[in-house]
């Protein structure tokens, strides 16, 4: 039976996501799975634990924002355990109020699952530079995360890096004699496996789950830095796996079952160092000889079921468990990118039903600062609860439903969020034009033409205009400002200066430039106030300094321009260039903002 105060507690934490008050009386019983049912103005939930009484209450809750009367509901999770990653390793970590906000949304959703990614961002005894500066939670944090993630019917899994992206804790001078590469840890040194004993001791201090995720992805020159000066050539093959014995070994000593992405075991398979590469070879000695860990297949990019299809068959040849991470693509620049998370999430969540994979989560990564908030996207976290809870043939309808129930932002609102892309690619035109410098063209020909941009922001703004009360629209609204602003300017500027056109030159220094700046300053109040809400102040400094930047430099273009109209400049030299196709995806903020490397 379900105790009144937990009944409750439930109600009361999905009320407090949704903003809605239930008005009828629920009768609450244990059962298998979940059932739901109203009518006659009353209602009852069959809940085979907390985490399925709050999505319960939830599905109570969208019949009372939809407007229905009745319902019938009966819902078996397909997948045993679901639910998100939160990136708090790339300057955004986030406050414990909204560490207990996302757990409240996965609950109410019926997921039961989520892992803090803490690359150095928490508390490791005896290692004071670990976090120094980062924001890092402390073990009381941590351990307070766990005890309300556990009354949520919710398990906390520690998810840390035991070999590489240790980039940030292996710059400190004090930290050198641990790396083997920048970001990577030195394998067979005694001293990096009581760093990494400690590592584990600690989180293991702080939750109830067994399981742990250990990392060890995208270590790409593992033994071929400090590791090959002290001990030559080596089988990387035999070197991970010794690593991971090791590493292993520490964790069945503090009683973890670990899981790892599997990504170099598939790179050092291929000859393209590709984790995706449909050529790669394991061998089967070394899948015979692999230590026994769950293996974390991470897959944000493939849109072809059949692509999902074979990359499990392969991980199921491995003979482990196998975890599957999807991505709400929160790490593209400012906002969600909607369509991509889409196109990829849909055929890749198919296919994981259909092979009975029993743990996926969604990854919300904050590559290249943690531009974007991840609250942003909690639209369709939906996508995968509801997945889980009523299979592969879910329709999409109910997913944008549940989101706008989840957030009480309009799914047509939140796709508009999304018209900063172009498509389902990796072009991200919008942070392009947030970032770019006027007079460099690091955005030529990226596929994206500046007409289609405004076309398609244009829009965008219209619908966010309506939404401009909340403070995630009036952010949004502020980006599609800037991005209107300055894709006619991007267009136009070097062909009105090659034609004489000195007005237009006047023009955009006397009133596209400042104008620009205002609005610079008015996104750098939202974006910090949304930062605010959720994260600790620690990290921010990454932004600001984006900003100022981006300020000071339009300042330093409105005076090369105006002092080239009065002719103390003879040429504005970036203009007299012949723009070349710069090729790649441009991700990331150094690539934007100057052709120099040393940004």
């Amino acid at each position: 039976m379900f105790t009144p105060e937990l009944i409750d507690t439930a109600r009361a934490r999905v009320a407090g996501v949704t903003g809605i008050s239930l008005p009828f009386p629920v009768d609450v019983s244990r059962g298998e799975g979940l059932s739901v049912t109203l009518r006659d103005g009353a209602a009852r939930i069959e809940a085979d634990g907390v985490n399925s009484l709050s999505r319960g209450f939830f599905l109570l809750s969208r019949c009372v924002r939809e407007g229905r009367t009745a319902c019938d509901i009966r819902q078996h999770r397909a997948i045993a355990s679901c639910g998100a990653m939160a990136d708090v390793s790339r300057n955004a970590v986030l406050k414990p109020d909204a560490v207990r906000r996302l757990i409240d949304r996965l609950a109410a959703l019926g997921m039961n699952l989520l892992l803090l990614y803490t690359e150095d961002t928490f508390e490791v005894p005896g290692y004071p530079y670990l976090g120094h500066l980062r924001g890092r939670y402390s073990l009381d944090d941590l351990r307070a995360f766990d005890d309300y993630a556990a009354a949520a019917g919710i398990e906390l899994v520690p998810c840390i890096q035991t070999l590489g992206h240790m980039e940030q804790f292996l710059q400190w001078q004090h930290n050198h004699p641990l790396r083997d590469q920048p970001d990577i840890l030195l394998i067979d040194d005694d001293e990096v496996y009581r760093f990494i004993e400690a590592e584990i001791a600690a989180m293991r201090s702080c939750v109830r789950s067994r399981r742990i995720h250990i990392g060890m992805d995208e270590a790409h020159g593992v033994g071929f830095g400090q590791y090959h000066l002290m001990h030559g050539d080596v089988n990387r093959f035999e070197l991970l796996s010794r690593h991971l014995s090791r590493v292993l070994d520490i964790c069945g000593r503090h009683d973890f079952m670990p899981m790892m992405w599997s990504d170099m075991f598939f790179r050092l398979g291929s000859r393209q160092n590709d984790y995706y590469d449909e050529h790669a070879v394991i061998p089967q000695d070394v899948i015979d000889h692999m230590p026994h860990v769950d293996l974390c297949y991470w897959d944000y990019y493939h849109q072809d079921e059949a692509f999902y299809d074979r990359m499990l068959r392969e991980h199921r040849r491995m003979g482990r468990e196998t975890v599957f991470a999807g991505g709400n693509w929160v790490w593209a620049g400012f906002l969600p990118h909607v369509k991509k998370t889409e196109a990829t999430m849909l055929p890749a969540l198919r296919a994981c039903i259909g092979h009975g994979v029993q743990t996926v989560f969604c990854a919300l990564w904050g590559d290249d600062g943690a531009e974007t908030n991840l609250f942003l996207a909690a639209n369709r976290l939906p996508l995968f609860s509801e997945f889980c809870w009523q299979g592969a043939d879910c329709p999409m309808e109910e997913i944008e439903r549940a989101g706008e129930c989840l957030t009480g932002l309009p799914d047509p609102a939140f796709r508009a969020m999304g018209e900063f892309f172009p498509d389902e690619s990796d072009l991200c035109t919008g942070k392009q034009l947030i970032w770019c410098d006027l007079l460099l063209p690091l955005t030529y020909e990226t596929g994206d033409p500046p007409d289609a941009v405004i076309r398609r922001c244009t829009a965008a703004r219209g619908m966010l205009t309506r939404y401009e009360g909340r403070e995630d629209c009036r952010y949004a609204a502020l980006l599609f400002d800037i991005v209107l602003t300055k894709a006619p300017v991007i267009r136009d500027l070097r062909s009105r200066y090659l034609a004489g056109d000195r007005a237009y030159l006047a023009f955009v220094a006397g009133k596209i430039i400042p104008g620009l700046i205002g609005l610079y300053e008015q996104l750098e109040r939202a974006h910090r106030a949304l930062w605010e809400r959720d994260m600790k102040r620690l990290g921010w400094e990454v932004l600001c300094l984006r900003y100022g930047a981006v300020r000071a430099r339009l300042l330093d273009v409105q005076d090369e321009i105006s002092r080239y109209l009065v002719g103390s400049l003879e040429r504005i030299e970036a203009l007299d260039e012949q723009p070349l196709p710069v090729g790649g995806d441009r991700l990331f903020y150094r690539q934007l903002v100057s052709s120099s490397v040393h940004v």
